[in-house]
């Protein structure tokens, strides 16, 4: 039996020194191959800022794939290629709407380039220049809003604010917005309720900048409201914590940024619409509110997608909101900027946890329209993101008020 085993031992170690020797390596490049055939024919549809190649593949084995260079600047040169499992070719960042003539070739997989196709595309507007068309500039609650809803191709973009000083006669850049969405708003805040004039232009990645526009506008006065509130016990509110730790003054203790810590959360047994009122300690003309979402559950689980604002001057209100006592201040939508229900993005979660999302009060036009007076804030969640409507938990992790204080 010893003997069988020795044997085996043998034939394995010999068998394991012949899979270990070097194989010969084996060139899948054929460096004598010629280079491939060319395209004989391109279509071109123009788009913003570029156009879309079409054409047929040529049935050659040693393609690899289809090579455009293109000016899109005078000086600047731009390259896109494509698969050969795919009939069309994508141009872009074209600065203008001149025809220009582009060089398309196939490519071999030896590297060798076929004769050239010289093709003439005469693209669409400049994204840049079609996205500034669109421009809004208004005056916003605390400083100016600018809104567009051309950028069709939903290229990555640059929105530079700018202000001029009027002493010096001078533009000084505010602040740069990043966006890739087709259409939005980006709001500048902080600025002082004077007459001021204001500056927007647009940039790409290739460098193409649009011309300024500008505007004249007066930012509507505010002020946040100073923390600590106060919790206001209401009759038909829902305000009993989930854990001892996830109790209602979290909604004003400046913290948002840890999750499971300084969040406010209710009980998951809780019966929806559920509300809960606060003290702000002044009478108020609001302006807008900020709420930040739970770091972890941004635009997820039981964090809030829909609700309702009212608000009382009355130190001992009726329960019902119905009554007289309550004067309704609005309804309300969460707004995910990527769209991408259930699957938030870095970009959602800067907007819904870091900066928190503002809910303005405006007029029928989109224009500032401050409630009237109020002391008492009483809000009520009608959904969550988990399409909660009837039972379950809320969760918010900071509440913030902005308006002028009337007292």
């Amino acid at each position: 039996m010893r003997k069988i085993e020795l044997i085996v031992l043998m034939l394995s170690v010999l068998i394991s020194l012949y899979g270990c020797k070097e194989e010969e390596r084996i060139d899948i490049l054929d460096e004598s191959a010629p280079a491939p055939l060319p395209l004989t024919e391109v279509s071109v549809t123009p788009k913003h800022g570029g156009a879309v190649l079409h054409y047929q593949i040529p049935k050659d084995k040693n393609l690899l794939c289809v090579k455009a260079v293109y000016e899109i600047n005078p000086g600047q040169f731009n390259e896109t290629k494509a698969s050969i499992y795919l009939d069309s070719l994508v141009l872009k960042g074209f600065g203008s709407n001149k025809t220009t003539q582009v060089k398309v070739v196939t490519v071999g997989r030896n590297g060798k380039e076929s004769e050239p196709l010289m093709v003439d595309v005469t693209p669409l507007t400049p994204v840049v220049d079609y996205v500034a068309s669109s421009f809004q500039v208004k005056r916003a609650i605390g400083g100016v809003k600018i809104s567009y809803d051309n950028n069709d191709s939903k290229e990555n973009l640059t929105y530079v604010l700018l202000t001029k000083k009027s002493e010096t006669d001078e533009w000084s850049e505010v602040r740069k917005f990043y966006s890739s969405l087709k259409e939005g708003t980006h709001t500048q805040r902080g600025m002082e309720a004077v007459e001021t004039n204001v500056g927007v232009y647009v940039t790409d990645r290739w460098g193409n900048s649009s011309d300024t526009v500008c505007s004249i506008v007066t930012p509507v006065f505010e002020e946040e409201i100073p923390k600590p509130f106060a919790h206001k016990e209401v009759a038909g509110d829902n305000w009993t914590p989930g854990a001892p730790n996830f109790g209602i003054e979290n909604l004003w203790d400046g913290r948002w940024d840890i999750d499971a810590q300084f969040i406010y959360a209710t009980a998951k047994n809780t019966p929806i619409p559920q509300s809960f009122t606060i003290d702000l300690k002044h009478k108020v003309e609001i302006t807008r509110i900020v709420e930040h979402q739970r770091p972890k559950y941004t635009y997820l689980d039981t964090s809030v997608k829909e609700f309702e604002l009212w608000g009382t001057c009355v130190d001992m209100p009726n329960g019902d909101t119905n009554h007289p006592d309550w004067i309704p201040l609005g309804r309300f939508s969460f707004y995910q900027p990527s769209g991408q229900t259930g699957n938030p993005t870095e970009e959602d979660f800067q907007y819904g946890n870091v900066d928190g999302e503002n809910f303005e009060f405006l007029d029928e036009n989109g224009d500032p329209k401050p409630t009237p007076p109020v002391r008492y804030l009483r809000w009520r969640t009608y959904e969550t993101w988990n399409g909660a409507t009837e039972m379950g938990e809320v969760l918010i992790a900071e509440l913030e008020v902005y308006g002028k204080i009337v007292d």
